[in-house]
């Protein structure tokens, strides 16, 4: 993340977490997932968005927070990125906040290793951890999911 930009912050548990806001294309209520049999456990599923097939991710599965059980009050945020639309599980998605570049502090500059995170955003009300949503998948977590889409298609 470099620069000033507007993110974009949701919640799981009591942590926030941000996402650069020219990724998200749509905050959305909870709907029905349909499961997807074989797949990694942080893959939640499909949903159908204005009639495209969107995989959906368990945020809290990924990250390795505990579980609890779906609320209609949760909310799925549709992001785009270079290479496909995925639907994120969050908590709630609270608001768009700006995040000057001057207020960051890069992944690599807090532990060397850090999976899925750009950075972490210093707010005078507390940190926002700032998402990545490119890195959510690997390489072959990518290639699986193409694959299941390719057959949900009709």
């Amino acid at each position: 993340m470099t620069g000033s930009e507007q993110i974009v912050v949701f919640t799981l548990d009591d942590q926030r977490y941000g996402i650069p806001l020219e990724m998200v294309e749509r905050v959305v209520r909870m709907v029905e997932i349909t499961p997807l049999p074989g797949v990694a456990g942080f893959i939640r599923g499909v949903i159908n968005v204005q009639g495209k097939i969107l995989p959906v991710l368990d945020q809290r599965r990924r990250f390795g927070l505990s579980e609890r059980p779906v609320e209609l009050s949760d909310q799925l945020i549709i992001v785009k990125g270079a290479k496909r639309r995925l639907a994120l599980m969050t908590d709630m998605a609270c608001e768009v906040r700006e995040c000057p570049e001057q207020i960051q502090t890069e992944a690599a500059e807090i532990i060397s290793d850090l999976p899925f995170l750009a950075g972490v955003a210093k707010l005078s009300d507390g940190l926002i951890l700032l998402q990545d949503p490119e890195a959510l998948l690997s390489p072959a977590e990518t290639e699986v999911i193409d694959e299941l889409m390719e057959q949900e298609q009709p």
